[in-house]
């Protein structure tokens, strides 16, 4: 465990410069408590940072959008299949007006070109498949209320799809009329609601996919007063920005929504428009219309999806919150520093203090004692504390100083200047024989012994002047 532990101390990125002259050769002061909270914090970043860049690339994290409303002079848009359908919602009868043959009402499809009608109506019959249901398929339209001309834009195009008491005049290859007497007493009863149904979109901007939704507008049915209904068609252009680094653009346009307005007619409304907007003559009545175009409004909304740089300044900032915590380890060790190094000075002067142990934040602990016995006087926590005081006191630079030149004075009043002076002189002769010798230091170097009992005679050893007064661990 204390393998793991010291292989953890190194990797404390938290540890302090040590200012002070020390036996510790590493130049920074770490703590096995940084070093695991170094791999904490570590381990933390690299997870978000991970989570982060997971989330970005799968377009989770929310974008910016930007939204607004602008005025179209032209546009152009295609109907998909379907995209447009009315049905009957009949609750007294089960027969369907709309059906090809026996046909009681027929669904005419007009088309504007400009503000003409140049061809012929199409029917939109029901089918047997999906009786009481006309539908609108693939058709194309154009808005242009441009005031100036120009080639390169196509006149506008809008449908305009009428109800109309079945003709020989609209029959078509394979259909034909209900007798007289049907549709009159088909046109005398009641038959409920006309639902307009149009299928809108949404784009995810996640998947950049559609997701399609109907809206439903619900209208009477009443073949006496026949009502006029304009469908506002209104598209959104949204322009996804996906870039890594730089800018990549794409394009989606489609249909939000419609707005719906309708009114009361007479049974020959719809004659006299198609008449008055036309070459051909029709003589019919109608039950009903449906003007459909493409609104002048829009919606333009952009969305920019977050680029690298946005990423990674992220990443950085919450990564800049978590190593907050980096000022309270440095404090810690900066504190266990000073500790030792106050503990080491007191033990200079009082070796007996090497009988007790630490604590984890390097202070002192009388119930820490190394042989298991209790420490016998009663002041000692308060004793270490003063001589911890004085220690600060006594390692700093000022004070050093100040012990050498007191030195410095002793020697000169007991031995004079001239010894002083001579000293630069001095200093040990290399002997090359003896420096591949390593020295055997003492084991009991540190004892407390009287001045006077300590051994001068010459060692037959040889001893380093540089290694003589080394302080020993």
């Amino acid at each position: 465990m204390n393998i793991i532990l010291n292989a953890i101390q190194k990797i404390d990125i938290f540890g302090v410069p040590i200012f002070l002259l020390t036996n510790n050769n590493n130049p920074l002061h770490q703590s096995k408590l940084g070093g695991i909270v170094t791999l904490s914090l570590g381990s933390i970043s690299l997870i978000y940072f991970f989570y982060v860049i997971i989330l970005w690339m799968s377009y989770s994290i929310a974008p910016n959008i930007s939204s607004k409303q602008q005025t179209l002079g032209y546009s152009e848009f295609q109907l998909q299949d379907s995209t447009i359908q009315i049905s009957l919602q009949d609750f007294t009868g089960d027969i369907d007006p709309f059906q090809k043959e026996n046909n009681i009402i027929t669904p005419l499809l007009f088309t504007y070109k400009d503000k003409t009608i140049y061809e012929k109506p199409i029917s939109l019959f029901s089918s047997q498949e999906q009786p009481y249901l006309i539908k609108l398929n693939n058709a194309s339209l154009i808005l242009n209320t441009l005031e100036y001309k120009d080639e390169k834009y196509h006149e506008q195009i809008q449908y305009f799809i009428v109800l109309a008491r079945c003709s020989e005049a609209f029959a078509i290859n394979g259909s034909y009329c209900a007798d007289e007497n049907t549709i009159n007493t088909y046109l005398s009863k009641y038959h409920g609601f006309l639902f307009l149904n149009i299928k809108l979109s949404q784009l995810n901007y996640i998947t950049q996919e559609f997701e399609y939704f109907n809206k439903l507008y619900y209208t009477s049915f009443d073949v006496n007063m026949p009502q006029y209904s304009q469908i506002l068609l209104k598209q959104q252009e949204t322009i996804i920005d996906s870039g890594i680094v730089f800018n990549n653009f794409e394009h989606f346009s489609f249909l939000n929504n419609y707005e719906f307005i309708n009114q009361v007619i007479d049974n020959s409304f719809s004659q006299k428009i198609i008449n008055s907007m036309s070459n051909f003559t029709y003589n019919f009545d109608s039950y009903g219309c449906y003007l459909i175009r493409i609104d002048n409004i829009s919606i333009k909304e952009e969305i920019t999806h977050p680029k690298l740089g946005q990423i990674l300044a992220q990443i950085g900032s919450i990564v800049q919150l978590i190593f907050l915590l980096k000022h309270l380890l440095l404090y810690y060790n900066t504190k266990l520093l000073e500790n030792e190094i106050l503990n080491d000075i007191i033990t200079m002067y009082y070796p007996e203090f090497k009988e007790f142990k630490l604590d984890i934040f390097n202070q002192f602990n009388i119930s820490i004692y190394k042989n298991n016995n209790q420490f016998k006087s009663s002041n000692l926590q308060e004793k270490y504390l003063i001589l911890q005081a004085r220690a600060k006191e006594k390692c700093k630079l000022n004070n050093i100083l100040y012990e050498i030149s007191r030195i410095q004075f002793i020697l000169q009043q007991q031995f004079g200047d001239m010894v002083l002076i001579q000293s630069h002189q001095m200093g040990a002769k290399i002997d090359l024989n003896q420096i591949a010798l390593v020295s055997i230091k003492e084991s009991n170097r540190l004892c407390v012994k009287p001045v006077e009992s300590i051994d001068l005679e010459p060692q037959s050893q040889y001893i380093d002047p540089l290694e003589l007064l080394i302080k020993q661990s």
